[in-house]
């Protein structure tokens, strides 16, 4: 059996832990959307297509990112502990899922910052190779968040859905 007051506390401390990385996370990014907006409008003077073009694709990756952490810190900041236990626990179990459709716009990001690495920084490296880096890079980063899921916030997940299992079997 699951201790209820328990899983709210721990639900509650992971909460306030998200919401917090996440508020730092958005303050990087929109710092980053304003150099790279710095860096098109001196793109535009200089009239360097390629690289205002990679520029462009930066910038509109780190305003996904800035957007995506500010809908984070929105979500895990201003939880309702107060609704029903059913729902409240359902609700966690949805934010604490590892993949979620929202994550199509990290995919559009990451795209982004691909072409502008491709376009601009790494322009005179050969094109597969860059792809194999960025892949590589990838699957590293996709390993570690799925490892630190699973380490830190399976658990609080499973709990929640063993205790709606139990509110379910018992009601």
């Amino acid at each position: 059996m699951v201790n209820l007051d328990a899983l709210i506390s721990r639900l509650k401390r992971e909460d306030d832990s998200y919401a917090t990385l996440s508020k730092r996370f958005q303050v990087i990014y929109w710092i980053m959307v304003g150099v790279f907006l710095i860096l098109i409008v001196v793109h535009i003077f200089e009239n360097s297509t390629t690289d205002l073009i990679s520029a462009v694709c930066f910038f509109l990756a780190m305003l996904i990112f800035a957007l995506y952490f500010r809908n984070f810190h929105k979500e895990y900041g201003t939880v309702d502990y107060s609704l029903p236990t059913l729902v409240m626990l359902e609700k966690a179990v949805h934010r604490y899922k590892p993949f979620r459709l929202n994550i199509l716009w990290l995919l559009l990001a990451i795209l982004l910052m691909d072409a502008g690495l491709t376009i601009g920084t790494f322009k005179d490296e050969p094109f597969l190779m860059v792809q194999l880096v960025v892949c590589i890079v990838l699957v590293v980063a996709v390993l570690t968040g799925l490892l630190v899921w699973y380490i830190r916030y399976k658990p609080v997940r499973d709990a929640a859905l063993n205790l709606i299992r139990e509110i379910k079997e018992g009601g």
